[in-house]
């Protein structure tokens, strides 16, 4: 089965979901700064980020370390216009 890449803004909470896996499998969640938090499976595996408070990041990048995220062919750097 391919994976999807999904992505989801949420207005109410001005945040937004990016998942590399499906959202179900999250079991912990764990925050590496003021604006990002790593969504987790059961083995620790990451399969998603919560990037909060977006409209105040429209005038600089969200960048995330890919060793935290150990799936470098995937993401390397977050930047929201």
């Amino acid at each position: 089965m391919e994976k999807k890449l999904r992505i989801f803004y949420f207005k109410e909470t001005d945040s937004m979901d990016i998942w590399f896996d499906e959202p179900e499998k999250e079991q912990i969640c764990e925050e590496i700064d003021d604006v990002t938090l790593m969504k987790k499976d059961k083995d620790g595996n990451v399969i998603g980020i919560e990037i909060i408070s977006i409209a105040a990041l429209t005038n600089k990048p969200v960048e995330i370390t890919v060793s935290n995220l150990a799936v470098p062919k995937l993401v390397s750097k977050l930047v929201l216009n």
